[in-house]
């Protein structure tokens, strides 16, 4: 006699570790517990993307991600097929800086508002920290390092998009795109590593006005610029 319920899938009942199945006539209580998959996947990105966030590619083990999702670590290859599977999963599960879909910002005020609440203090309570670390520790694998760049280059271009660009950007307006990016990535990183004050601190509010001063002075087009030189 199987233990299995009909129609469940086998991973909806091996998601308990150290457990594969349930004993012949153990009590129900004694079965391990079973979980939709849906759910399962979306419990072992959480927490990936917690473990990559705050320790890195290199020093998070699927071992770990699995007890932290309290599931079977056999999973992870079911349904990633390898720690850089996980990962790559991670990114394109993270947070959208810029806003979800349908709420891109669409001139620089926008862009600046979005930045300062997603650089404001708390902003990624769940995360612990902001996911944008996810992307800044080395991880030794060529293939992993290539997947964060491609994320930071994408992250650059969604900030001219929202300035308005429309075709292949020059390099000076990449270059400055780029210059904004690594200013949201510093504060991330002085946020988390130094408590800078009262940068560590600073809410929505604090940030709007410097960073429309900044986001107006990096990204105003060449004409704005050069009428604005003195």
């Amino acid at each position: 006699m199987t233990t299995r319920g009909a129609g469940v899938p086998p991973e909806d009942v091996t998601d308990t570790p150290g457990r594969t199945d349930a004993r012949p006539g153990s009590r129900p209580a004694d079965r391990p517990r079973r979980r939709d998959a849906a759910a399962t996947r979306q419990a072992l990105l959480q927490a990936a993307r917690n473990r990559f966030t705050r320790l890195g590619y290199d020093r998070t083990t699927l071992r770990d991600v699995a007890a932290d999702a309290g599931v079977n670590l056999a999973l992870i290859k079911r349904y990633f097929g390898s720690k850089e599977g996980l990962f790559k999963a991670a990114l394109a599960t993270a947070p959208r800086f810029l806003g979800g879909e349908g709420e891109f910002p669409g001139d620089p005020a926008a862009l600046a508002e979005a930045l300062s609440r997603q650089l404001a203090a708390g902003a990624w309570a769940e995360f612990g920290e902001h996911p944008v670390l996810m992307l800044l520790r080395n991880s030794g694998d060529e293939q992993v390092d290539d997947l964060r760049r491609h994320a930071l280059e994408d992250f650059s271009r969604q900030v001219l998009a929202s300035c308005g660009a429309t075709s292949a950007p020059e390099d000076e307006d990449l270059l400055r795109a780029q210059l904004l990016v690594a200013l949201g990535v510093g504060v991330a990183v002085l946020r988390s590593t130094v408590g800078l004050q009262p940068l560590a601190e600073a809410t929505s509010d604090d940030l709007l006005g410097p960073l429309g001063d900044i986001v107006a002075g990096l990204l105003t087009s060449p004409g704005d610029r050069s009428g604005q030189a003195r």
